[in-house]
């Protein structure tokens, strides 16, 4: 087998992850690691006894592909001149900042012949797998993604921190063109939006409501799913998965609960998710997403093959982001404002600050 040369750009909380899964693979040799901060980059290089690197650029000509796992601003920076040496590249969610800097690196790489793949881990999660093989035609999504707060991210808010996951699992489902878009934040930590709630509502038919928090004291990942087939509730940390579906009686039209006699309403009612919805729990196989993530990235490398999730599909997720940024009203935490006669008024909004 041919060990891919590789690298990981970018020696923080996630980078120092995509290195340690590296270098523990057979068919990768860890070549380098890259970080402007020589107490961060040694110490992951010697961790796996690789070289440590300050500048993306010192690694042209000794790798074959890497995984930019920089701050997002930096995205286009580093990816762009490492796709036109010709390295092939798996690049952190989100794929960029800015729509501008999203398509630059998907121009980039149908430009230059590379590969590149989004860091969109959900998209391998084995919950979120069973669930869309089995949901059929969606035409509701609920999505609840909390976190407490960890001071990393500060360069964007929750949207592109947290809810452009869920953003990139609704876009999955090919629901066609984004219609309308509203939108509620809160900023509570000086900076970019903390929580927000989105509802998006696409030519399809299909309506997704996100919230997103990293100022929650629990952490949370749920996905819920509704389809004329079935109603799929996924914990996506636990890896659950929850299937409610309709009896051949509901099908049919034939069940009706105000025709049921009283008598028979007491059994029934005990029975009733066995015999008119069926629920059941489905089990699915645990994994590390970050390492199936790596499967099909280095994958798709060698069989001339898309990844699962492309540079257009990172640069159509940044894209509703933005749109979701643009409608976004955000409520400065902890500020009221007193309407005449004493009443609260209606929240006070302000813009969305946005990067640059």
């Amino acid at each position: 087998m041919n060990r891919m040369r590789m690298a990981v750009v970018g020696c923080g909380h996630l980078g120092a992850i995509h290195a340690r899964l590296l270098a523990a693979r057979a068919d990768v040799d860890l070549v380098a690691v890259v970080d402007p901060l020589g107490e961060s980059r040694e110490r992951v290089a010697a961790a796996h006894g690789c070289r440590a690197c300050a500048e993306p650029r010192d690694l042209v000509g000794l790798v074959d592909a890497a995984i930019v796992a920089a701050p997002t601003g930096l995205h286009a920076g580093v990816a762009v001149p490492l796709l036109e040496a010709g390295v092939d590249l798996l690049v952190e969610k989100p794929i960029a900042a800015t729509v501008e800097d999203a398509r630059a690196i998907a121009i980039a790489a149908r430009r230059c012949g590379r590969t590149v793949a989004v860091g969109h881990v959900e998209r391998f999660n084995p919950a979120w797998q069973a669930a869309v093989a089995r949901i059929g035609e969606a035409m509701v999504i609920e999505a609840v993604r909390t976190a407490p707060f960890t001071f990393r991210s500060l360069d964007v808010g929750v949207i592109h921190d947290l809810m452009i996951h869920d953003i990139d699992l609704v876009l999955s489902l090919e629901p066609g063109r984004l219609e309308r878009v509203e939108a509620q934040g809160i900023v509570a930590t000086g900076g970019f939006e903390d929580a927000a709630r989105a509802r998006l509502v696409f030519a399809s038919g299909l309506v997704a409501d996100l919230t997103a928090s990293r100022i929650s004291p629990a952490a949370r990942r749920t996905v819920s799913l509704w389809s004329a087939e079935a109603m799929i509730h996924c914990d996506l940390t636990a890896k659950t998965v929850e299937m409610v579906t309709p009896s051949d009686g509901v099908r049919s039209g034939a069940f009706v609960a105000a025709a049921i006699p009283g008598v028979d309403r007491g059994p029934l009612k005990d029975r009733f998710f066995a015999d008119v919805l069926p629920s059941e729990t489905i089990t699915v196989a645990d994994s590390n997403a970050i390492a199936c993530e790596h499967d099909d990235f280095l994958a798709a490398i060698r069989e001339l093959r898309p990844p699962l999730v492309t540079a257009a599909a990172g640069a159509a997720a940044v894209e509703i982001a933005a749109r979701v940024i643009d409608a976004l009203e955000c409520l400065p935490f902890g500020r009221r404002r007193a309407a005449a006669g004493g009443r609260v008024s209606t929240i006070p909004m302000f813009p969305h600050r946005k990067t640059g």
